[in-house]
């Protein structure tokens, strides 16, 4: 089964608007067992949407061509000319929609305009697909397989009798609704193999490291499951395998998983938060910060979770030394001596917070996020992140980044990790 996605629109291509629309469908054809065999994005134009409607049917051969976008009743939507030239179709005014309409924007308070009656033609040779949520209606065309060549083909590799070609409208929830609704359920009754997608979670290597630990796996399964890296969130990277064969995916993830079980912290959708959420709730154990540089992202990331108050006790943003010293007490001869950015003072901010929050573990966070505030010996990327657990102090130094926002972020995941390597009790500490 080959599915090809059609996404149109000028703003789609200068960047005005990003294209949610074709990652969505991907997502939930993947979760229904199918893929995506091509995606093209291309502007209003009359001409290219012909031919790329075209190239999905010759050139790609897609059994199922998605189009979103172009339904409107502006000038720019011009899809469903498209389709009526393509599949050499003739609509009419639907007299009974255009009164439905009317009486959807009446209940609104507002009067129809006229333009809105480019929405209510109907096709005569395909099929009508409602919208539950919107004005414009989408389209179901189907292409037979009429030359002996593409027949014999198509018998070859088992695939439907026709091409389906659905036109859906690009605002989101009602392209949704649609494919839900209609498109879903047609796809689903012609799979005859399932595609099996499972993602393992990893972070803190490179992806390059990732692939020469397990560059034997791939070459010796390549022709039977399609092994991709993912990068993620800075220092993440899925290893995602698809394939057809159930079985082969959970040998594969064992063998993949033995090779690099101390980066991996989830699957599919595990969120490192949640991972890091849920081992404090079952060793019974809570935590506080003392944030300075990322000036309560961490905090923000570890409540993000819904049932955050079983774990998290609380957090102080101690940017200045004074606070350092009057909320957390830092002794001033250690911030005199050694500076705020320095592991000593980590030490003494991840102790002090985790005794005055009644927690198990605490946290401490200083550096120099930059882009200005770095020295020779302390420039700027260099940070400090302190835990204090158990009677033990983990000190971590990173030397990050120029760029500010990324050492924040980074910061935080780090964190988030090196939590995560404790409780899990990782030699790796």
């Amino acid at each position: 089964m080959k599915i090809g996605v059609i996404t149109i629109g000028n703003e789609l291509l200068s960047g005005f608007t990003i294209d949610r629309n074709s990652a969505w469908i991907g997502q939930k054809l993947l979760e229904s067992g199918m893929k995506v065999h091509v995606r093209q994005t291309i502007q209003d134009d009359f001409s290219d949407i012909y031919d790329t409607l075209e190239s999905m049917w010759d050139q790609w051969e897609c059994d199922y061509v998605i189009v979103t976008g172009g339904l409107g009743p502006t000038v720019d939507d011009i899809t469903v000319s498209v389709f009526m030239e393509y599949f050499d179709d003739k609509h009419e005014f639907d007299k009974e929609y255009w009164s439905i309409l009317k009486e959807r924007f009446q209940r609104l308070n507002f009067k129809m305009p006229n333009l809105n009656k480019n929405q209510a033609y109907k096709s005569k040779k395909g099929q009508m697909i409602n919208n539950l949520v919107g004005t414009a209606r989408g389209l179901h065309y189907t292409k037979d397989h009429s030359s002996l060549f593409k027949t014999v083909k198509v018998a070859l590799k088992g695939g439907p009798k026709k091409s389906h070609f659905f036109a859906l409208p690009g605002v989101p929830q009602e392209m949704k609704s649609m494919m839900t609704n209609y498109v879903l359920p047609i796809l689903e009754k012609d799979l005859e193999s399932k595609v099996v997608c499972k993602s393992i979670r990893t972070t803190g290597v490179p992806e390059s490291i990732l692939q020469e630990k397990i560059s034997d796996i791939i070459e010796e399964n390549k022709d039977s499951c399609d092994i991709a890296f993912l990068p993620h969130r800075m220092l993440g990277v899925d290893i995602r395998l698809t394939t057809s064969d159930e079985k082969l995916i959970k040998t594969l993830v064992d063998s993949i998983v033995g090779r690099v079980q101390k980066y991996v912290y989830g699957y599919d959708s595990d969120k490192l938060e949640e991972v890091v959420a849920n081992l404090m709730i079952n060793n019974k154990v809570t935590i506080a910060t003392a944030e300075s540089c990322t000036a309560g992202l961490l905090s923000a990331r570890l409540t993000d979770v819904p049932g955050s108050s079983q774990y998290f006790n609380g957090g102080v943003v101690c940017y200045s030394n004074e606070l350092k010293q009057d909320l957390v007490d830092v002794n001033q001869k250690t911030l005199d001596r050694y500076g705020a950015v320095s592991e000593q003072t980590a030490r003494e901010l991840a102790v002090n917070i985790a005794k005055k929050l009644k927690s198990e573990i605490g946290i401490s966070i200083t550096g120099i996020a930059g882009p200005d505030g770095g020295t020779e010996k302390k420039p700027v990327g260099l940070v400090f992140v302190g835990i204090s657990y158990r009677n033990n102090v983990y000190i971590k130094k990173y030397n990050l980044t120029p760029n500010r926002n990324i050492n924040r972020e980074l910061t935080v995941i780090l964190c988030l990790n090196e939590i995560r390597k404790i409780l899990e009790n990782s030699k790796e500490i």
